[in-house]
């Protein structure tokens, strides 16, 4: 029978595994309560989710990972800038809480994955967060990959993100400033130069919000 400081040293080990070398989130999920969560005490991970979580914090690209019923959420310092200021209330809650903004979107894509046991793959997908106190215009290329238990049913998800953003926004602004270019290009009056620019300007909502 074990002594309570041997109980002790052996989770310190386990902790100290599966959060090596994880940068600040692999500090901060050490230092979590874990046992107030629906996944317990790190002692008691499965060894899927502490594999999944290996690989998710030791990985430079943006990663998270969804783990149990709850999908409670993971996820490494790459990420962190996605959270953006949901940071660090955001670790060990649902993942339908901490994103529910975009609930509507990314919420049949978990289910899909957890059901279905199915990956799911979107590009550049538009997706209005709200991670600073206002709505942000983002678009993130990512996979909602199954992650299988150790009773071969889906335990949670492990997925890789790419942030898009300003790759699309600079695009469009790009095909604006060329449409302008071309439509006042023959303008004989600044009255008709302004009226074919507010033409132009008219159609494009995300730059040009304004009336």
């Amino acid at each position: 029978m074990m002594t309570e400081d041997q109980e002790s040293g052996q989770e310190t080990k386990i902790e100290d595994s599966v959060f090596a070398s994880g940068g600040e989130m692999g500090m901060l999920m050490r230092s979590h309560n874990w046992a107030q969560t629906p996944l317990e005490p790190v002692d008691q991970w499965s060894q899927s989710l502490k594999t999944a979580v290996r690989i998710m914090l030791t990985s430079r690209q943006p990663m998270f990972v969804w783990w149990g019923k709850e999908l409670v959420n993971l996820y490494n310092d790459a990420y962190r800038a996605i959270v953006g200021g949901k940071h660090p209330a955001a670790l060990g809650q649902p993942a339908a809480e901490v994103w529910r903004e975009i609930w509507d979107q990314v919420g049949p894509r978990a289910e899909s994955a957890m059901l279905n046991n199915a990956g799911t793959y979107d590009e550049a997908l538009l997706l209005i967060m709200e991670r600073n106190g206002y709505p942000e215009e983002t678009y993130y290329t990512f996979s909602y990959s199954p992650i299988p238990d150790e009773q071969g049913n889906t335990g949670g998800i492990i997925c890789a993100n790419t942030n898009d953003t300003q790759r699309i926004i600079d695009e469009r602004q790009l095909v604006l400033l060329r449409e302008l270019a071309a439509r006042t290009a023959d303008a004989r009056t600044l009255e008709e130069a302004c009226r074919l620019s507010a033409s132009c300007l008219e159609v494009n909502l995300y730059d040009v919000p304004l009336p």
